[in-house]
């Protein structure tokens, strides 16, 4: 028997509203009731094939989508990166192998001469090492960093934004860096993720000098 799955109803709806379709014609196109069409923009499970269907319908040549584009939950699994952040620290992408692409991107901002964590890694075991740079500098306090972040869902992909509480080892903060993370998802994981935060603070604090 099937499994079922909720679609991502905003980006399901937004792919069918950039097409300039009416959920009549979604149905048509991938041969189904405009009465599921509805239930699926909805967010209610529907069954895997049905999703592929629809998937293949909203598919054009310059993007090819698959069942996991519209199944994906972009905000959920932006909340697994956080907790796993600051839980296992350099272990995270451990427990996150599930939903990490192996030809992952990760962007961290700053200056790598005063940020060493700071450039360009792609691919998991680069990714592995950036994550063992930042947790032999930064530590994570005991605080409830749940309620540090919010998170917003484009598409298929997420917005972090919120005030970090992680600081240099042994140096606690006096007050938080404002960070913001894009992370882009394709069939289900991650493929980008675009570290932003205060840089000059951030380099202030790792330098152990006064933040300007």
């Amino acid at each position: 028997m099937s499994r079922a799955f909720a679609c991502n109803r905003d980006f399901l709806r937004q792919l069918r509203l950039r097409n300039g379709w009416t959920q009549a014609d979604l149905a048509r196109r991938a041969g189904y009731s405009e009465r599921l069409i509805s239930k699926a923009e909805a967010g209610a499970p529907i069954a895997r094939e049905t999703i592929s269907d629809l998937a293949e319908a909203l598919s054009s040549e310059d993007e090819q989508l698959h069942w996991e584009d519209l199944a994906c939950d972009p905000v959920q699994l932006a909340q697994r990166y956080i907790s796993a952040f600051h839980v296992h620290k350099a272990n995270a992408l451990d427990v996150l192998e599930d939903m990490i692409d192996e030809n992952v991107h990760f962007r961290i901002a700053g200056n790598p001469e005063e940020i060493p964590f700071a450039g360009e890694y792609r691919g998991i075991p680069a990714a592995r090492e950036m994550f063992k740079v930042f947790f032999s500098v930064l530590e994570v306090p005991d605080h409830d960093f749940e309620k540090c972040f919010e998170y917003i869902g484009q598409g298929p992909n997420a917005i972090i934004w919120g005030e970090s509480w992680i600081h240099p080892i042994g140096r606690p903060m006096e007050t938080p860096i404002r960070i913001s993370n894009l992370l882009k998802f394709r069939r289900g994981k991650l493929v980008f993720l675009d570290d932003c935060f205060d840089t000059a603070a951030g380099a202030a604090e790792l330098n152990n000098r006064p933040k300007s």
